[in-house]
């Protein structure tokens, strides 16, 4: 009997643009690589996807189901898609010892004994797992970025712990919460780096208004728990930053220079969690 030893939840799009070299369209070849490379022995993943997407995804590579995702993704964003809590239920339900959420738009290439490590690590604790960033699918060497974590594992009692409510795929800011959630809750947590987590490079593909909702919906989560993120010590940048966006982010504030704010705020902010993350972390070596 196979056994799983982690379950991988995503949302795959039905339709992917990325550009390519020469201005060639690499969505849909991209798109299709990034999900063949998610299965694997002991690896079970499913894409959650809202009932219109079931149908127009296509066939999908063996190891990979589709699940109806609850609604109301379009209605909070303007944009279909599926919640993050959702989603990671989804994994939780498999009963797989490692849980996780991948992008749709990352290409795991990594071989067994790399798989076998992440699922080692993440057994003991979450490993949010920054991308490499490439022009084209078959660039050796791309560029680490450290600022957002496109896979995410952990231990499955731990995910149970976690409030993903608000959240949704192809919104930014999820990453950021769920790393911070477990800190909060003195959860290990460890960054980590792996050239074999790969991405395509491309243009910014979400808006404002919802970076800023999903912004607001992190400070609201935030709030009854405030005294809890000066135990981590992150220093007075973070702490600042925190106290300026909890007064404004959560009651969704607007105009002139508040939207600015914001956005210079809430960068910073997500800076100050990535490098509490950063407190431990990992290099995973591609042989």
């Amino acid at each position: 009997m196979r056994v799983t030893e982690a379950a991988l939840a995503t949302s795959i799009p039905p339709a992917m643009r990325r550009p390519g070299p020469g201005g060639v369209e690499a969505g849909p070849a991209w798109r299709a690589a990034c999900a063949a490379s998610w299965p694997s022995s002991g690896w079970r993943v499913m894409t959650v996807n809202p009932a219109a997407e079931c149908d127009r995804l296509g066939e999908l590579p063996a190891g990979i189901e589709a699940v109806t995702a609850q609604p109301g993704v379009a209605e909070t964003y303007g944009r279909p898609g599926a919640w993050i809590a959702d989603a990671l239920a989804c994994a939780v339900a498999t009963g797989a010892p490692v849980v996780g959420l991948v992008n749709a738009d990352i290409l795991l290439s990594l071989d067994g004994g790399a798989r076998a490590a992440l699922v080692e690590r993440a057994a003991q604790g979450m490993v949010a797992c920054n991308r490499t960033d490439v022009l084209h699918g078959h660039q050796g060497e791309g560029t680490v970025y450290r600022y957002g974590y496109d896979l995410v594992m952990m231990p499955r009692d731990m995910a149970v712990r976690l409030d993903l409510s608000g959240f949704a795929f192809g919104v930014p800011w999820w990453d950021y919460w769920i790393v911070l959630d477990a800190m909060l809750q003195g959860l290990p947590v460890m960054a980590v780096q792996c050239e074999g987590i790969r991405h395509l490079s491309h243009a910014q593909a979400w808006d404002r208004p919802g970076w800023r909702h999903a912004l607001g919906v992190l400070m609201r989560h935030l709030a009854p728990r405030r005294d809890a993120l000066s135990r981590l010590a992150p220093g007075p940048v973070a702490e600042a930053m925190a106290d300026l966006l909890l007064a404004v982010a959560p009651e969704g504030e607007s105009g002139y220079p508040i939207d600015d704010l914001m956005v210079i705020s809430g960068t910073r902010f997500g800076i100050e969690v990535v490098r509490m993350a950063e407190r431990d972390a990992w290099r995973l070596e591609m042989r």
